[in-house]
């Protein structure tokens, strides 16, 4: 209950308290009074009025001399009753009015109860007692004057009620006010939205109150900042070459990794490898700083080029002599139209005036059904190739797939008409507990021909290019979830980005986890942060079904894209997988471990646990540990192995 609610209700509580107790008092205080006016009314009139009739009783006719003045007092309305009796005690005139009044409500006067007292006066005729006088004031004439001063001392207090409620309330809003700004701000802090509260309490406490969370807020934007610049910094380092100024080796790989995947919005290209043939030379007959000054002329020139074609394209340095340019939705025409641009710009550069080529240039295409390893093998053909033409350049030539499309279809409808696969499962490491966090679990095909496991790396990009991706991740997360049924374990599936946006997938992953909530808390789902840069709207629409669901999410390949860096605010996932190009031999690597130490203090600030993946010796998992990377996965503590249910 809240703190305004407590007190509000408290002050109501105590003000009906107080007003019941004073209408109490009033009341009864009242009703006293009144009682003592009756009995002072009825004692005048018997006194006066036995004085007036006393010389009369002992007349002939005096009987109805009294009976005449008892009958001219009574009339008027104000008694009870009034009675005659003689010496001996018998009545000689009585009168008596009704008991109640139709002015006031029966349930008043039976609740009041007010009772006149009876009062007395002794009639005598000379030193003899004549007669005794009773009188009695009518209580009707007391209830009507008791329910009127009843009345409006009710309403009086019933309006003074409301209104020092309402102040009250008031005034209790005023005063929690300052709480449930701070409270506001705690959890726009939470989110990190920083901000000051501009809002000066009354309350001296409050004050100090609201100092401190604007220090606080102040404080943790400054740690927010910092860490996010010292990323950049690190990204620089890990992704950038100092010398030219453009993007390395790691930073190419990391390109064309992303678009490989099979989630880029475009599907296709062209990568030119362009090898500076003097470089060598220059560097052993003028030194180094010659060499680097061929280096960044060269450089400069390429981007000069760069800018000028319309298309998406990217430049990177890959090694001393080796140049990357990547060239997004081109034709091969239009390649071939830079390619020569380019070979006769650069071929301008002559440092050592021997009339030699200052580079050649290898071209290929890719597209999202090639493996990295399949294109730069192409492209270093074709770079090859060009060594040997005076032209100096030249594409590789088209590599065939394995399988044509009819077949491959034909092997993934049958994989999805048996519903069935090998489950492998491999345990994230927690190296605090010694024990297992979660394991995440792979899927093994086998082909009905041959019988055979069918290698992932070529069934992937085929369900890619068929778009059957969100059938076989169905597939995958059913068996995983049948088998937590007869299972303790807390088991991962991955989910690929073309199921992410996929509607129908989604709304029948929704309707799944209902049917299946009671297992939510032991499946979670890792995705690729690659997701949220190319699905964002989607990414966190299906995170946000999940977690509500109870499931656990966990962002994998965290480092290869910085951008999606921003998403991570919006999802909150619970872990984040480091990229394993950045923990492999991450013990020898200083500049990686600056990186990774980067990203786990980002982690940490948003309250995301991190896990290292491809962990394979002792001296990486140690070197992780120092960077206060908790949770690791990869050979050095288990290998992927048959998920058997019991064990």
């Amino acid at each position: 209950m809240k703190l305004s609610t407590q007190l509000s209700v408290s002050l109501l509580i105590f003000l009906l308290a107080v007003f019941a107790g004073s209408f109490f008092i009033n009341v009864k205080m009242t009703k006293e009074y009144v009682n003592e006016q009756l009995a002072t009314h009825a004692q005048d009139t018997a006194t006066s009025l036995g004085l007036a009739m006393a010389p009369f009783l002992s007349q002939e006719n005096g009987q109805a001399v009294a009976e005449t003045m008892v009958n001219a007092i009574f009339d008027r309305g104000y008694y009870q009753t009034i009675s005659l009796k003689d010496s001996n005690g018998e009545t000689l005139i009585i009168r008596q009015n009704p008991n109640r009044l139709n002015t006031v409500p029966n349930w008043f006067t039976e609740a009041v109860h007010v009772t006149p007292p009876i009062k007395d006066t002794e009639l005598n005729d000379g030193w003899t007692i004549a007669g005794r006088l009773s009188v009695q004031s009518h209580p009707g004439l007391a209830n009507e004057k008791l329910w009127e001063s009843i009345t409006q001392s009710a309403i009086m207090f019933a309006i003074a009620f409301v209104v020092a409620y309402l102040v009250l309330l008031i005034i209790i809003h005023q005063i929690t006010k300052p709480l449930r700004i701070v409270t506001e701000k705690i959890s726009d802090i939470q989110n990190q939205k920083f901000s000051e509260i501009d809002y000066q309490p009354f309350t001296k406490e409050f004050s100090f109150i609201t100092l401190a969370v604007n220090k606080l807020s102040r404080a943790v934007e400054s740690m927010f900042k910092e860490l996010t610049a010292r990323a950049e910094q690190f990204k620089a380092i890990a992704y950038g070459d100092t010398l030219t100024g453009l993007s390395n080796r790691n930073a190419f790989n990391r390109h064309m990794n992303a678009l490989l995947s099979g989630t880029a919005s475009v599907e296709q290209g062209y990568v030119v490898l362009i090898r500076l043939t003097q470089l060598a030379r220059i560097n052993n007959l003028f030194g180094g700083a010659e060499g680097d000054d061929y280096v960044t002329t060269a450089a400069k020139v390429l981007k000069s080029a760069v800018r000028e074609f319309p298309d998406k394209v990217t430049l990177f340095r890959v090694s001393g002599s080796d140049f990357a340019l990547l060239m997004e939705a081109v034709s091969q025409e239009e390649c071939e139209n830079r390619l020569k641009s380019l070979a006769a710009r650069i071929n301008k550069i002559d440092f050592l005036k021997d009339g030699d080529k200052t580079a050649w240039l290898g071209a290929a295409k890719y597209s999202s059904n090639n493996s990295f390893a399949e294109v730069l093998e192409k492209a270093d053909s074709a770079l090859l190739a060009a060594t040997k033409l005076d032209r100096g350049w030249q594409f590789a030539s088209e590599l065939t797939h394995i399988h044509s499309n009819t077949e491959w279809r034909e092997r993934l409808n049958n994989i999805l008409l048996q519903q069935y696969a090998d489950i492998l499962i491999q345990p994230i490491f927690s190296t605090e507990n010694k024990a297992p966090c979660y394991y995440e679990g792979f899927a093994r095909f086998k082909d009905k021909a041959t019988n055979t496991d069918i290698p992932m790396s070529q069934l992937i990009p085929a369900s890619e290019r068929l778009h059957l991706v969100p059938q076989v991740d169905r597939l995958v997360t059913s068996l995983i979830v049948s088998k937590l049924m007869a299972s303790s374990h807390t088991v991962a599936a991955n989910i690929a980005s073309a199921s992410i946006a996929n509607a129908e997938f989604c709304e029948w992953l929704g309707e799944y986890l209902k049917e299946n909530k009671s297992l939510c808390s032991r499946l979670a789902f890792e995705i690729e942060d690659s997701a949220i840069i190319y699905y964002r709207e989607a990414t966190l629409k299906f995170c946000e079904m999940v977690k509500s669901a109870g499931c656990i999410i966990t962002i994998e390949h965290f480092g290869d894209n910085l951008a999606s860096l921003s998403g991570l605010r919006a999802i909150q996932p619970d872990f984040v997988k480091i990229s394993g190009k950045l923990t492999k031999n991450i013990h020898e690597d200083k500049d990686n471990q600056l990186f990774v130490s980067s990203l786990v203090s980002i982690a940490n600030g948003l309250q995301i646990k991190v896990i290292a993946e491809l962990v394979e010796s002792e001296l990486e998992s140690n070197a992780l540990s120092k960077i206060q990377v908790v949770y690791q996965q990869g050979y050095h503590f288990a290998k992927p192995t048959a998920w058997r249910l019991g064990k």
